[in-house]
């Protein structure tokens, strides 16, 4: 019996020792991949993919400047194109929600669609089409400086019968 716990015992330092040694592993380097390149570099507080901040990134204009840059840009007519509407009844939504990062200059980056099963995939396209050529956002901040953000956004159509 002692000499099953000690080999069990043995088992889970090794894999506790392993497991630390990935994660230190993992946390020295960033990768950034954008449309026509990867870089790799130290991570550091500049580096770092924050979720939660103090400041969230904030679309130009917060809420009532997105919702009119997606009046003005986002193409409409392929939620009516492209999504049926049941017999009996009188609207649909689909609802896109997307991921992406913003950086310390408000660039955005790294974008994708968390829900691609649930939407149509023209919708999904559409939205990131609208998120990617859409105006710098302003960058997150944690402790007064400027840092890179995880932000998720959803993207809303409602398709109704005339």
């Amino acid at each position: 019996m002692k000499k099953n716990l000690s080999v069990i015992f043995g088992i889970l330092i090794i894999l506790n020792v392993q497991a630390q040694q990935k994660d230190t592993i993992s946390k020295k380097f960033v990768v950034s991949i954008n449309d026509k390149s990867a870089t790799i570099y130290p991570e550091n507080d500049s580096t770092k993919v924050f979720t939660v901040v103090q400041v969230p990134a904030m679309f130009p204009g917060g809420l009532p400047g997105w919702t009119k840059y997606l009046q003005s840009n986002l193409n409409v007519d392929l939620g009516a194109r492209y999504v049926k509407i049941p017999k009996g009844v009188k609207e649909v939504k689909q609802i896109v929600k997307v991921q992406f990062l913003v950086d310390t200059l408000g660039k955005i980056s790294n974008i994708l669609v968390l829900n691609p099963n649930e939407v149509h995939p023209k919708l999904a396209k559409e939205a990131i089409r609208v998120i990617k050529e859409g105006p710098d956002w302003s960058p997150a901040k944690q402790n007064g400086k400027k840092v890179t953000y995880r932000h998720t956004q959803t993207v809303t159509w409602v398709i109704s019968q005339e």
